[in-house]
Formats: C-alpha cells, structure tokens, sequence
C-alpha cells in the first residue's frame, strides 16, 4: 500500500510537525519569560514545603524550634560573618591574581550585598550579578572582574568537593555511597579539568584566535573576555592562599550546621556533614525554586534517617538553617539601601 504523501514510517505529515514545532516555541518562550519562570519557582516551593510539613507533623516542627538555644545561635552569626570576610578575602586576592586591585571593604559590601540579593533569584546568580556590576564599575576592568567570580565559584564547589569524597573515603562503604562517588566524582573531575584545561597557553591561544575569525567579535570585545578568562598561574603565591581559603571557608560553613544542629539538640556529626553539605550546595545549585526553598528540606529529610533523626526533626533543621542565613543576610540589605546612588536634585 503507497503511503500518503508527507508520511514516513509514522510521523505527523509536515504541516503538523511545523504546528507542533511552534507549539512548543511559543511554550518555550513563555516559560523563559521572567514573571512565569518566577511564579514557577514559587510553586515548586510551595508545593514542596505544604508536604514536607504535613508530612513531618507542624507541631513537632515548633517543638523542635522551641528546643534552640540563643548562645548557640550567637556562634553561628561568629560563624556567618567570619565565612564572609574570608570570601571577600578570597576574591581579593584572586582580583590580584588578574592584576585588579581593590579595597577589602568595598568587596565586604558587594559580598553582603550579594547574599542579600540571592534570597531573591535562583541559585546565585542574583549576587554575582551585583558583584559583576559594582566591580566593574569600581575597577573598570569588568571582564578581569567576571573570571574572577567565575572561577571563586569554580574553587569554591572544588574544595567542598574534595571534602565530601574525603568523608566517603572515611565511610568506606562503597555499597552504598556509590551514587554519591559517582556524582561527586563526576563533579570534581569537571572542575579539576575545567581549570586544567584552562592554564594552558595553546588552548588560550587558540581559543583567542577562533573567537578572532567572527565579524561581531570585536565589537563584543570577545577576544578580551577569552583572554581573561584563562586561570592565571603567574602568582603562585596568591593562588595557593586562595585554594587555603578554599577550604577554610568551608570548614566554617560545616561548623555553622554543626552549630544549629546542636542548638535544637540534634544528634548530626561533623563528619555525617562533611558529605552532606556539598551535596545540598549542589541540590540547591540548580534554579528549581526560589532561594532553595523546598529543595532543602527534601534533602536534609533524605539524610534524616541516617542522621537518626526524625522527618520532622529533619525540616527543623533546614528551616533553622535558611532563616538564620537570611537573617545574617539582611546586613547586606541595610549596605545596599545606603549604598545606592544619590537621586539628582531637580534645579529649580
């Protein structure tokens, strides 16, 4: 039998694919649009934490929170602000690296600022965007300015990487923490070659010179973002303080869990967090709701039996986390509101 023009083996003829391709245009523009990707998110959220809570129990959730107690809870900010401070000393000196000189305390505020502005947008893009933009107004190098964001988000996942499989090989229990090998390993080779790949000098080279061949490339000043986005090594010295700080960082950010956890009498291990922290930063990385929020408490109720914990216990502690976290964050908001430009006075 002679198939109808416009079929083969099944398929829609092609008036119907060219429809059902800009069906699915049209529905691909919508949900990139910002208001729906946001109401999206909010959704996610929502729905996430209505079940979290009903299944964990509201009152063993407040039971849990009427259990913390405030000198735990005054180390933690210690904590919180000590993480800061060492992230913008950190990204100082990978500013140097790139030969970009600026103040300690006006990347003090862009940090907190940032972490104010990231309660509000997915992941962190919300605060390196204002970072991006305050310094490369500040120092006018905004492409030096990228990398280095760039690549402190590079070496700061790198090192809280390598201590979640440093807890695993303690664990020895390759049975069960397989998928955790596989997924932190996976991550860890990315960015180890990522980096790698990135110091060397043909592969700079060459990407500057592909980059060269388009027409558009020099008004976007393409060549420029390629060339400062190759890792410079000519500062050992800097570099090597910076991967400290790495680790450093995340040691503080482990011990502050390791403080709320204690401030709702909680039976969490420092060592039980060491792998349970990379892998709720890399949750909490892709942008499925705002701020994290459901994510989160899904993943610390998964750890919550091997915690010995209870469901409830679980999204106590997360909900512990996040508003402590957001209310450390609110300084950023009072540097913001101040430091925003002056409106000019209208002359009469």
């Amino acid at each position: 039998m002679k198939r109808p023009r416009g079929m083969f083996y099944g398929c829609f003829p092609p008036t119907e694919r060219m429809e059902s391709r800009s069906s699915l245009s049209r529905l691909w523009g919508l949900l990139k649009k910002p208001g729906v990707s946001l109401a999206l998110r909010v959704t996610v959220s929502a729905l996430l934490l209505a079940y979290l809570i009903r299944l964990s129990a509201f009152t063993e959730i407040a039971r849990a929170f009427s259990r913390i107690e405030p000198l735990y809870l005054l180390g933690f900010f210690g904590l919180y602000f000590s993480s800061v401070f060492f992230t913008s000393v950190r990204w100082r000196l990978l500013l140097r690296a790139w030969d970009v000189e600026a103040r300690l305390g006006a990347l003090l505020r862009m940090t907190m600022t940032g972490l104010f502005l990231n309660n509000f947008l997915p992941g962190s893009l919300g605060g390196d965007a204002y970072r991006l933009y305050s310094g490369g107004r500040d120092t006018g190098k905004l492409e030096a300015v990228a990398a280095t964001i760039f690549y402190e988000r590079v070496l700061s996942y790198a090192s809280l990487v390598t201590l979640g499989l440093a807890a695993l090989s303690i664990r020895a229990d390759l049975a069960s923490d397989l998928p955790f090998w596989l997924l932190l390993g996976s991550v860890f080779l990315a960015l180890t070659s990522l980096t790698a790949i990135s110091t060397l000098p043909a592969f700079g080279a060459w990407a500057e010179n592909f980059v060269g061949r388009f027409p558009f490339a020099e008004r976007l000043r393409l060549k420029d973002w390629v060339h400062s986005f190759r890792f410079k090594v000519r500062h050992p010295g800097l570099l090597g303080g910076v991967f400290l700080l790495s680790f450093l960082i995340q040691f503080i950010d482990i011990s502050a869990f390791r403080l709320i956890g204690a401030a709702i009498r909680l039976p969490v291990k420092f060592s039980d967090l060491l792998l349970f922290v990379p892998l709720l930063y890399l949750a909490i990385l892709l942008p499925l709701s705002v701020n994290g929020i459901g994510i989160r408490e899904s993943v610390f109720v998964l750890f919550a039996a091997s915690w010995g914990i209870t469901p409830a216990d679980a999204v106590a502690f997360s909900l512990t986390v996040f508003a402590l976290n957001l209310a450390g964050s609110l300084a950023g908001g009072v540097i913001y509101w101040f430091d925003r430009p002056a409106k000019p006075q209208n002359s009469g």
